[in-house]
């Protein structure tokens, strides 16, 4: 495992694990890895099986480390809450009450959730994604891949100091991948500006064509 981080790096760091180890019953996932996420575009960057989606439930506090420390810079007394972290698994199942959930509901429950929510920002993605027509349907009638185009629109409009997002190009379509890089090049900017400073930590097997990624994290 090893990493590449710009060391003249001016952006602050958001997120910081000291000699973590952690993983499951008979399989370490980490063992004893130090890292920083700096306000940017950061890359969990591994082949199938290599621990990616792990780590994002890692910082998404989803899962325990066994020893070493976690750290959230942005969050006051190192703690995460909602509106501080936008994280939807799409390997995990819907609970029944949102499965019902019309997606514009979903849509407007997170913009109650999110303090820094930017409508336009959603409205330009869901129209780069083509998401207009799905958002009355419930979340259960969306495939898989629409579901995925709606969990980045709404993480990338969240506004939310951590953003994770987990192979966010799986199951869509040509024209949705070639979106999902261009939304993330044209972000990295803002993502360091000094008066909000967000990190968007995507794990993926590529470095994705045209994206230039603040950190590179090799698993």
């Amino acid at each position: 495992m090893n990493s590449e981080l710009d060391e003249g790096c001016v952006s602050p760091c958001m997120v910081q694990v000291i000699q973590v180890s952690f993983g499951y019953p008979g399989r370490l996932v980490a063992d004893q890895v130090s890292h920083r996420w700096h306000a940017g575009l950061c890359l969990l960057q591994g082949d199938e099986g290599t621990g990616k989606s792990s780590w994002l439930k890692l910082l998404a506090g989803n899962l325990s480390a066994r020893a070493g420390v976690l750290h959230y810079n942005f969050a006051p007394c190192a703690a995460l809450s909602a509106q501080l972290l936008f994280w939807q698994d799409p390997r995990q199942p819907l609970s029944d009450f949102l499965s019902r959930m019309p997606a514009s509901d979903w849509v407007a429950l997170q913009r109650t959730i999110y303090p820094h929510w930017s409508q336009p920002d959603f409205e330009q993605h869901v129209q780069g994604f083509g998401l207009e027509p799905h958002l009355h349907k419930p979340l259960l009638a969306l495939s898989s891949g629409s579901q995925r185009k709606l969990w980045m629109a709404a993480g990338w409009a969240s506004g939310a100091p951590l953003v994770l997002m987990d192979e966010p190009l799986a199951a869509l379509d040509k024209p949705s991948e070639q979106y999902v890089q261009q939304a993330l090049a044209a972000m990295a900017a803002d993502l360091k500006s000094p008066a909000h400073p967000r990190c968007v930590i995507v794990a993926h097997w590529d470095a994705m064509q045209g994206v230039a990624w603040d950190d590179v994290m090799v698993l």
